[in-house]
């Protein structure tokens, strides 16, 4: 039997035109499609993408109806819906959300859509960095001490809005909240119970333009929040938040809070992570040393500074998820300990990179992938560098194949470290895919 608040749903939507802004391939775009047409309503998925791209979503809603308009946006698909939900990373300056807002239709986000209606108690995750992992962090160390927790937002291969069939008021859900998503939390004037900013740089302003306007879609993670609520954020923004009035409690951390040396998870910005798990563990009123060593015992995940292989003295590190310079400073910290051959470049997001190239000088050789980023530091790497640095790939497998080379010849301990600093589109679906396509040429080596 239906859920109450299924059954509000179903009253206000059966029969409506709901229009989804962004299929997308990281299920997001299908779970909002799969929950729709379940309560009856009359759904159509727009995308600039093909169906020859889109495939793989597409199969996955085969057995539901709805509507297809791709390869572009048309006009009266928006102007003539009744909602309109819209992917993270679609603008909200789109000409058709203008339009549609002009006729007074309701545009939603599936995230501050679901948050809305959540009867659970929420705990919110942002950052530019880390903001994964410490997800990961927190669900790992409460989800085996307390009810029913879940995890959801920004997960690739999750449905958010799904878990309003289940999710319960005594339940936990822990939300991933991307700079994107945020922007909904603040057009609905909602912040998380619990919210947590892991630290704060440059990123995306190939979007925003202006770093304030991204870090304004970011605040929405504590903005609304009320007296009762917590805001768990980094030492390094205390500037950033005094200077905004909070109406919640406010914690702060650094890596100096979290001293237990970390099992599986290296570098000092993992101990930050760990730090502000750990905040929220007590806030939930856990055991301090046991919810240490349940984050002690966290393996991390996928494509951040993962070691995927050795090979005699070589050592394949996976850190496709860096998007950002500021990332590959972080990873050739971690990694300093040995020699580094580095694999760099791609799209650019149009941030600074002065840190970057100042750091690239740890790095003993650097390997080099075409892409908008690239042609931005080329010109200093080649001045800076020459002697270590290649020409740009259009190939992954033949830049790890040069980087598998250079490591083999230095007859000593020595990361192939892939740290792109950029985004993936240029050769990529995603730095998912970028990350997969990385594993694959490896383990063929």
């Amino acid at each position: 039997m239906d859920n109450p608040l299924i059954q509000k749903l179903k009253h206000q939507f059966a029969g409506k035109k709901i229009l989804i802004v962004g299929l997308g391939l990281q299920g997001g775009g299908v779970g909002l499609v799969k929950f729709f047409s379940e309560l009856g309503a009359q759904v159509t998925a727009t995308d600039l993408k093909s169906k020859k791209q889109l495939v793989q979503s597409i199969e996955a809603l085969k057995s539901h109806q709805v509507s297809y308009s791709l390869n572009g946006h048309r006009m009266d698909d928006f102007v003539t819906a009744d909602y309109v939900f819209k992917g993270p990373s679609v603008p909200w300056d789109l000409p058709e959300l203008i339009a549609a807002e002009r006729k007074k239709i309701p545009i939603e986000m599936e995230t501050s859509f679901f948050a809305s209606l959540c009867p659970a108690l929420t705990v919110g995750i942002t950052g530019t960095r880390g903001k994964t992992t410490t997800a990961y962090m927190v669900y790992e160390s409460l989800r085996h001490t307390i009810g029913r927790v879940y995890l959801a937002g920004n997960i690739s291969g999750t449905s958010t809005i799904d878990l309003l069939y289940k999710v319960k008021k005594e339940d936990l859900v822990i939300l991933e909240l991307s700079s994107w998503q945020l922007s909904g939390f603040h057009r609905k004037k909602l912040s998380p119970h619990i919210s947590v900013f892991t630290n704060f740089y440059p990123d995306h302003l190939n979007y925003y333009q202006t770093e304030d306007k991204y870090f304004f879609d970011k605040s929405a993670i504590f903005a609304y929040q009320h007296k009762s609520d917590f805001l768990i954020a980094n030492y390094q923004l205390i500037n950033k938040i005094k200077n905004s009035n909070i109406d919640s409690t406010i914690r702060y951390f650094s890596a100096k809070d979290f001293l237990t040396p970390l099992t599986y998870l290296r570098g000092e910005h993992n101990q930050e992570n760990a730090a502000a798990a750990l905040l929220v563990n007590e806030l939930m009123g856990k055991d301090r040393e046991e919810a240490i060593r349940k984050i002690c015992a966290f393996k991390g995940l996928p494509f951040r500074q993962e070691i995927i292989g050795k090979k005699a003295e070589i050592i394949f590190v996976n850190d496709s998820t860096s998007t950002t310079p500021v990332s590959v400073v972080k990873a050739i910290d971690t990694f300093s300990d040995g020699k580094i051959v580095l694999i760099l470049g791609g799209n650019s997001k149009q941030l600074p990179f002065d840190n970057l190239i100042s750091k690239l000088k740890v790095a003993d050789y650097i390997v080099l992938l075409k892409g908008s980023f690239t042609d931005e530091i080329i010109n200093d790497l080649a001045e800076r560098f020459q002697t270590k640095i290649t020409q740009p790939y259009d190939r992954l497998d033949a830049a790890v194949r040069i980087a598998y080379k250079v490591a083999n010849s230095f007859n000593q301990k020595t990361y192939v470290l892939f740290s792109p600093g950029a985004t993936s589109f240029s050769m990529f679906n995603n730095e998912f895919d970028r990350g997969e396509q990385f594993n694959k040429i490896v383990n063929f080596l």
